[in-house]
């Protein structure tokens, strides 16, 4: 189900098998204005009442990088409105080829644990889905 879309650029799902979002990124060339209305606004809304237990972050055709505030404001806003909204997990799947996408997502991705949230790296939407059915308490 389609939650919400910046187009050209992402849209977010729900997973209502695995009890999570999914946004699917092909470009980080956004705002700091749309990505708060895309992630904070419309994501962390749509999941309130739902049971949200991860938020998986497939970044394998994305280009570019988020900008510097995007990724402080991931760390300051984003990842602590996910823990109080019931997000335990937070699964990222990057690139196979390093570059500066998936040194982007390693560094956002790196502020989950002090946020509260396990960290999760898998190589696909599929192993996601599957680490989700094996290890998440989705009660």
């Amino acid at each position: 189900m389609l939650i919400q879309k910046i187009p050209g650029k992402m849209a977010s799902t729900w997973e209502e098998d695995s009890k999570a979002v999914l946004d699917t990124w092909e470009t980080y060339d956004v705002s700091l204005d749309e990505f708060k209305d895309a992630i904070l606004n419309k994501g962390i809304n749509f999941i309130q009442g739902r049971g949200a237990v991860a938020w998986i972050v497939d970044s394998t055709k994305a280009k570019g990088v988020f900008s510097q505030e995007i990724q402080d404001f991931i760390g300051s806003d984003i990842f602590p409105a996910f823990v109080n909204n019931g997000i335990k997990y937070f699964i990222t799947i990057k690139p196979e080829v390093a570059n500066l996408t998936s040194l982007t997502v390693s560094n956002y991705a790196a502020k989950a644990g002090p946020a509260g949230m396990k960290l999760v790296d898998v190589k696909s939407v599929a192993d996601a889905k599957m680490w989700l059915r094996e290890n998440a308490d989705k009660k």
